[in-house]
């Protein structure tokens, strides 16, 4: 169990999904959009694992990915981003072979999202991207694989407007090498 998630361990893994937008915070009705979620993930532990005997117990890993969000009802209308400041909270016991966890971080895009029909929400082809959810992932003998949910904000963060930003629902499968 302690090998396994050892300080210092890295690997490899990928989400693919499926995202909608929604109104958050509610008020004007915004733009529905609807996209595929491919992003190639790299995790290191940086803790090991802390708390031991404690509820929670687990481990810190430090989480970056760079990834693609198709559009799925335009043509060839994308999202290229890259998130470099990501930590992935793992809540380990070494009794079951599965673990809840959370994720929370940050990155920066480039889309072409704002050329109609988001251009009221994004104002600019250089974007930030936020990212805040949770999953349960499942382990094997070698790799793992897991169910998330992610709430996924894009935003140029007022460089150019307008700048209202689009919040989406993104529901993925993981899995990790």
């Amino acid at each position: 169990f302690s090998d396994r998630f050892a300080k210092g361990n890295t690997s490899f893994g990928g989400e693919l999904g499926f995202g909608h937008t929604f109104n958050l915070p509610p008020g004007k009705d915004r733009t529905d959009l609807s996209f595929a979620f491919i992003f190639p993930n790299w995790q290191k532990n940086l803790t090991g694992i802390i708390a031991p005997d404690s509820p929670l117990q687990g481990a810190l890993y430090w989480h970056v990915e760079a990834g693609l969000a198709l559009l799925t009802h335009r043509d060839h209308e994308y999202l290229i981003g890259f998130s470099p400041v990501m930590v992935n909270y793992k809540f380990l016991n070494s009794q079951r072979k599965w673990a809840p966890n959370i994720l929370v971080g940050a990155g920066f895009a480039m889309q072409d999202w704002d050329d109609t029909p988001a251009e009221y929400e994004l104002g600019s082809e250089f974007q930030f991207l936020l990212h805040g959810g949770v999953g349960v992932e499942l382990f094997r003998e070698s790799g793992t694989y897991s169910l998330n949910y992610r709430l996924f904000h894009v935003s140029n963060a007022g460089i150019e407007k307008p700048n209202i930003g689009l919040n989406s629902h993104v529901f993925s499968l993981g899995f990790r090498f």
